[in-house]
Order: structure tokens, then C-alpha cells, then sequence
């Protein structure tokens, strides 16, 4: 299972299912909002220039290079496109 640290505690963690992989936002270690995708689309994710990944309560826009997560419309915190790769590449 791994993770990416984010803003003002909260922590995006990755938790791979049999066809799919369940992005979990945690607040002060608690789960807070969820979003099951399969790995291929979130791979595919990558490669667009800019692209916004999921409709409702949790997204992931993508813009020069970064990801920024939001939550019931608040960005909570942004990445690289070189972590998030880095991450899905070892829930291979």
C-alpha cells in the first residue's frame, strides 16, 4: 500500500484491490472521502496534457506537470506527475 503526503494532514493512499485501485483520502488518519478506478485509466491519466480524472466529491486535475486534489471542491494538495506515476508503478 502506498501514499502520498498532502497539505495540512491530510494523506492520499492507494490500496490495490483485484481489478481495481481504491484512492483513499485521509484526514489526521481517518478516512474521509474514497474513489475506486481501475489502474489502466489512472496510467492513461498521465499521459493527457490537462485533464480533470473523476466527477463528485473527490477529483484530480492535472495542469503543467502537477496533480492537485480536491475534495467537495476545495484543493486540498498538488503533486508532480513523476510521484504519482512512481506510486501506480508499484501497485503494478
Amino acid at each position: 500500500m502506498e501514499s502520498i503526503y498532502l497539505n495540512n494532514n491530510f494523506e492520499l493512499y492507494f490500496e490495490k484491490l483485484p481489478h481495481t485501485v481504491r484512492l483513499i483520502v485521509l484526514k489526521n488518519r481517518e478516512e474521509w472521502v474514497c474513489r475506486k478506478e481501475k489502474l489502466e485509466n489512472l496510467f492513461a491519466f498521465i499521459g493527457v496534457d490537462e485533464e480533470r480524472l473523476f466527477k463528485g466529491r473527490l477529483q484530480l486535475f492535472k495542469s503543467d506537470n502537477e496533480i492537485f486534489v480536491q475534495v467537495r471542491d476545495k484543493t486540498i494538495g498538488a503533486f508532480s506527475n513523476q510521484t504519482f506515476e512512481g506510486v501506480l508503478k508499484k501497485l503494478k
